[in-house]
């Protein structure tokens, strides 16, 4: 019986500790923009396009798509608050430095609205 207490004893012990360990470590705290600033540095943009209009009203643009979400989806608005990182070769740029025929790669917060074009909301915008 005595046995079988220690066994088990030392059992949870390493239970306890491995799952303790397990969620420790900055693999599994991340915050939004560090998502974002991964996403920028690896290359790897949710779309891409060039501004074909300006919507100053709603602080939106509207991008000819290069690179697609959806196959079938040829332009997208893309709207810029004040959460949006926007970066540019000379580093500072401002939502009324945007005109029509700039490129730009952009990430997205989770939140899009169906709308025919669709309209997103940007994390991060790269102006190119």
């Amino acid at each position: 019986m005595k046995n079988i207490s220690i066994t088990l004893s030392v059992l949870l012990v390493i239970v306890l500790f491995g799952c303790q360990q397990s969620h420790e470590g900055p693999d599994y705290v991340t915050k939004p923009n560090e998502v974002a600033t991964k996403k920028a540095s690896n290359e790897n943009y949710d779309i891409s396009g060039v501004v074909s209009e300006v919507n100053k009203d709603h602080k939106r643009v509207l991008l000819t798509l290069t690179k697609h979400i959806q196959e079938d989806e040829e332009q997208m608005w893309v709207t810029i608050d004040g959460n949006t990182k926007i970066t540019d070769k000379k580093g500072a740029f401002i939502f009324e430095d945007f005109k029509k025929d700039v490129r730009l790669k952009a990430n997205f917060s989770k939140m899009c609205k169906d709308f025919s074009p669709r309209i997103c909301f940007a994390e991060e915008i790269v102006i190119q």
